[in-house]
């Protein structure tokens, strides 16, 4: 019997040392460092989309390790696979179905599937097939960017598989990045800009009869609302012309979040026009501002020589090589994706563009890279434009694209 047990012992460990041996060997190591600027084509066949099938805003999206990619569509998430081909969609406004505007995706390494309810003040852990798995935060309520227990309309999420910390950007309310533990939502640590403890804006009265109020009477938008103008427009059509000395101390709408290989964390600070750079425990590493903010800003010393916009950092990706040579960020005011080198944040070249037709955007929100390179973009509510086919004006937008990689081209 003890000979047939370490016989029987024998075996399993020969099985998982064999299947060890088979994944490592079966999975695909990224590629060698790119030598040129990314190059990339639309696919106008991705997806293949059900004759009953209705885009609303698409505000969330991600590619995970299979390939398969990942939609936020009308409070519902949907699995494609790489062909285009809907696999799965499930309903993710909870199980008494009031979680409201389901913002952000991202699929860990143990298959969980993160989003924020973010009108709900809720960050959410489902299982792949959509059972809730964890709810970080307390519905309708928010307690500011210091408060440790509850969230400010959080946007986007990345989990680190060394750790399986899950890094949160905090977002349309609050003005942070806060670190919760994977597995048990216990809160870690939180930080604003350059790494320092944030500071909220002057709580504003709430609308007359509005808000969404919750068990604390605190809404989704009560006392806080969007960050308070730092530069740029200060109300519909004004323009700020005071020339800022230095950007601005806060966040203004942290929205999009990833880390490095090398373990870094790159913030997309939308309101603000920059991407701010970390290391995993909240210490500020460098900052770059995209463009100007049509106004003062355009006259300011440390802003780039780049044609002025508005919100022009909303979410970020890596090239797929090993060094992660460049980084991806959406430009919902350009309604372009931007390239930057990610060595010292330059930029190198951008492509898109207003429109629907293929390839042109309408307030790229999201985007996500699969292990191939190619680039997935969730495109919000647009600008209008003129339909190319009918000469219609039309709102972009309202859509998700893929992006081919297809190889590199001569850096200027």
């Amino acid at each position: 019997m003890m000979r047939q047990r370490l016989e029987l012992l024998g075996c399993l460990v020969l099985v998982a040392t064999c299947g060890a041996a088979v994944n490592a060997q079966t999975k695909k190591a990224p590629p060698p460092t790119l030598t040129g600027v990314p190059v990339f084509k639309p696919d106008p066949s991705w997806p293949v989309l059900p004759p009953d099938w209705t885009w609303g805003q698409v505000i969330g999206i991600f590619a995970d390790t299979q390939g398969h990619i990942w939609t936020s569509n009308r409070s519902r998430i949907t699995e494609w696979d790489a062909q285009g081909k809907l696999l799965q969609s499930w309903d993710a406004r909870g199980p008494d179905g009031n979680w409201s505007t389901i913002h952000g995706l991202f699929v860990d390494h143990n298959g969980f599937v993160w989003t924020n309810a973010r009108e709900s003040n809720l960050t959410v852990k489902f299982t792949r097939t959509g059972q809730v798995a964890m709810v970080i935060g307390k519905y309708n309520q928010t307690g500011g960017s210091n408060d440790t227990a509850l969230m400010g309309r959080p946007s986007e999420i990345w989990v680190d598989p060394a750790d399986n910390e899950v890094f949160v950007a905090d977002g349309y309310g609050n003005r942070r990045i806060i670190v919760f533990d994977g597995a048990t939502g216990r809160y870690l640590r939180h930080w604003g800009a350059y790494g320092k403890p944030p500071i909220d804006p002057p709580r504003r009265p709430a609308a007359a009869g509005g808000g969404q109020g919750g068990a604390s009477g605190q809404g989704a938008q009560a006392g806080q609302g969007a960050p308070a103008a730092q530069g740029g427009q200060t109300g519909r059509g004004a323009l700020d012309m005071t020339v800022p000395a230095a950007p601005p101390t806060q966040f203004a709408i942290p929205h999009g979040i990833v880390g490095s290989r090398d373990g870094l964390i790159y913030l997309a600070d939308r309101a603000n026009n920059r991407i701010q750079v970390f290391r995993q425990s909240g210490e500020f590493v460098r900052e770059k501002i995209l463009r100007p903010k049509c106004g003062g800003e355009e006259k300011a010393t440390w802003t780039p020589k780049r044609p002025c916009g508005i919100e022009a950092a909303f979410s970020l990706g890596f090239s797929h090589d090993g060094p992660q040579t460049y980084v991806y960020v959406a430009d919902g005011g350009t309604h372009v994706i931007t390239i930057l080198r990610r060595s010292d944040l330059e930029v190198v070249d951008e492509f898109g563009g207003p429109g629907v037709g293929p390839g042109q955007m309408g307030r790229p929100h999201n985007l996500s890279v699969d292990p191939s390179g190619n680039i997935y973009v969730a495109e919000a509510a647009g600008p209008p434009v003129k339909n190319p086919t009918t000469g219609a004006s039309v709102d972009a937008g309202f859509r998700a694209q893929k992006f081919t990689f297809a190889g590199t081209k001569p850096a200027k």
